[in-house]
């Protein structure tokens, strides 16, 4: 319990120094999806140690319902924070989930798509919904895998996956497609909308 809690104590310190960062990413985050009211500080984030966990990565998910909405970060016991953002960006994807969802035309134009896809969509997703297998998609051609993480964390654009075949192969892959849509999106302020996920699917069709 000790060893957990000293864990967990330093992966909270590493997230409120890089707060500033953060925030810089969920700004722009804001504008591409047409959001304007939604305030951090009211979205719960718990962090918990999984000891069995082999990752050498943290992974987070989100809970969105109407009456309650958090994010957990699930941190593999003995994994300390890193020196680099990649943990910052796993925490902008989920906070770009719950975004979205405070956009109820984009949220239902996703929605819309993904059912007029749904075969192609199904046939690419390994068993995930085809309406969540879109917009994973969508949100990791930001971050991330995108130019979001790029442009503030200083990652590098992933090598080119031929065949993708797992989720994470299909968000590098549409990621790297993207890049340079993605780029003007975001440093020219473009909000996202039918153009942008039609053509995301129109990439995923390529794949035979």
């Amino acid at each position: 319990w000790t060893n957990s809690s000293e864990q967990l104590l330093l992966w909270r310190k590493y997230f409120q120094e890089n707060q500033s960062l953060l925030l810089q990413v969920i700004s722009n985050i804001k504008k591409i999806s047409e959001v304007k009211n939604f305030a951090l500080s009211n979205i719960p984030i718990y962090f918990i140690s999984v000891p069995c966990s082999k990752d050498k990565e943290i992974n987070a998910w989100f809970s969105w319902t109407p009456k309650e909405t958090f994010i957990v970060v699930e941190i593999p016991f003995g994994i300390k924070p890193p020196k680099d953002s990649f943990p910052l960006s796993v925490l902008a994807h989920e906070f770009f989930h719950l975004m979205l969802r405070k956009n109820k035309k984009l949220f239902l134009k996703i929605d819309e798509i993904a059912n007029k896809n749904k075969k192609i969509l199904l046939s690419k997703s390994d068993g995930m919904p085809c309406r969540m297998f879109l917009e994973e998609l969508i949100i990791s051609s930001f971050v991330p895998e995108g130019y979001l993480s790029e442009k503030f964390f200083h990652t590098k654009p992933s090598h080119r996956i031929v065949k993708p075949k797992s989720l994470l192969d299909w968000r590098k892959f549409v990621a790297l497609s993207l890049r340079d849509v993605s780029k003007d999106y975001v440093d020219n302020t473009q909000v996202i909308g039918d153009g942008y996920i039609k053509n995301l699917v129109k990439i995923i069709k390529t794949v035979k």
